[in-house]
């Protein structure tokens, strides 16, 4: 019997209530020389009922049981096994558009690459809509010169740090994975990155397709991303194996900058949503293994000049101090929402908190914000007044590095 044409790699745990959708999906595909490797890392609810139903339902369905070790240790399991040409990975609370498989095989075989990237609806559990509003997930960054043809990570140095790394919105050459030796960080979560990097970084051929073909189930309960707990730590780990992929490039010194931009946003990301017991540990942990700490690396005048807003809640981080840290943001994040009340609607400010807007009609014997000689005056009903001193031409240049 031949090897099928692509080899889909499924990930399953303790997900009955997406799983079927998910498989359905799969085989609904109008591609259907697949085989569809579903990993069972370990679940402890019906999921794994479930897959030998759907196994004796279609011969393509194989099971791979492990004891649970996490996302990368199961998608690892699922490469050893593999038969296919091509090897494509689906997250088990997901799905894909029934054509998701022929449109990226189509585009791997024109234009002979390495990795094919669609775009991704992200579908909102909580809301039960999808969310199109993120270029990360929408192709967004890439203009019409990338369409219809391949291309590198030379020609992504611009924005290559804006490139969706998610393993699944991608079709992948089995022997590019192998040539490249690229296997997924066991035991760390946000592993997609040091993958995605340790492939492209050998200057593989990429192709793009337009088509939004994958939905991606955010905001789910029970999501380990939402939980804040101690493997937010992980993110310190990642970041370090994509910077080894990248810091011998050849055009290395073109990229670093929006690497560091990028990576301190992740790791200040997961230090703000860490429970807060962890935070000495993450601080502890960052300075003694990022490269983002050496001033060698990264020079601060640079960093800096580049990118104040990052710096200095970078630096405020590396203090180990978090209420050092929290006051330092908080007046950072006040600058932004002063921004934000002197330059929006004419006639109003506006005030902007999370997802909730508030405009207040200009009103001087009432509410009154006026900006002068590098200081910004406040007055509630002419009776309470306060002054803040900081520069406009300093937020303008925190403004452009947002």
């Amino acid at each position: 019997m031949k090897n099928p044409k692509i080899s889909v790699i499924v990930p399953v745990y303790n997900v009955e209530k997406y799983v079927k959708v998910c498989l359905d999906t799969i085989l609904d595909q109008t591609f259907s020389d697949i085989e569809i490797i579903c990993v069972n890392d370990g679940s402890t609810d019906n999921s794994r009922k479930i897959l030998s139903e759907y196994e004796k339902k279609d011969s393509r369905i194989k099971i791979v049981d492990k004891e649970n070790g996490g996302l990368s240790s199961a998608r690892n399991a699922g490469l050893k096994v593999a038969k296919g040409e091509y090897i494509s990975f689906i997250d088990s609370d997901d799905w894909v558009d029934k054509t998701m498989l022929e449109k990226l095989y189509k585009s791997m075989t024109e234009f002979n690459t390495d990795i094919t990237i669609c775009a991704v609806h992200q579908f909102d559990e909580t809301k039960q809509c999808i969310d199109d509003s993120n270029p990360y997930y929408t192709l967004g960054y890439f203009n019409e010169t990338f369409d219809n043809k391949a291309f590198t990570y030379k020609e992504l140095k611009p924005f290559i740090m804006d490139v969706c790394v998610m393993a699944w919105n991608k079709l992948y050459r089995k022997s590019t994975i192998d040539e490249c030796k690229a296997v997924f960080p066991d035991g760390l979560i946000w592993e997609d990155g040091p993958f995605f990097f340790s492939i492209i970084s050998k200057n593989k051929k990429i192709s793009i397709v337009r088509d939004f073909l994958y939905y991606y189930r955010i905001n789910r309960k029970g999501s380990i991303v939402d939980k804040g707990g101690k493997q937010f730590l992980d993110i310190i780990d990642v970041v370090e194996l994509m910077y080894n992929s990248i810091k011998d490039l050849p055009d290395f010194e073109d990229i670093k900058y929006n690497f560091f931009k990028k990576k301190t946003e992740d790791i200040i990301s997961r230090y703000d949503n860490l429970n807060p017991k962890y935070k000495t540990a993450f601080v502890k942990k960052l300075i003694n293994k990022s490269s983002l700490v050496n001033e060698k690396l990264f020079p601060p005048d640079m960093v800096r000049g580049k990118f104040r807003y990052n710096y200095y809640l970078f630096c405020n981080l590396k203090t180990g101090s978090v209420s050092y840290y929290n006051i330092k943001k908080f007046i950072m994040k006040f600058k932004y929402k002063v921004m934000e009340i002197m330059y929006f609607t004419e006639g109003f400010y506006t005030l902007k908190y999370k997802k909730h807007i508030c405009k207040i009609k200009k009103h001087p014997k009432i509410f009154d914000i006026y900006y002068n000689n590098d200081m910004l005056h406040c007055s509630l009903l002419k009776k309470i007044k306060f002054n803040i001193p900081f520069k406009f031409s300093e937020l303008e240049k925190f403004n452009e590095d947002d």
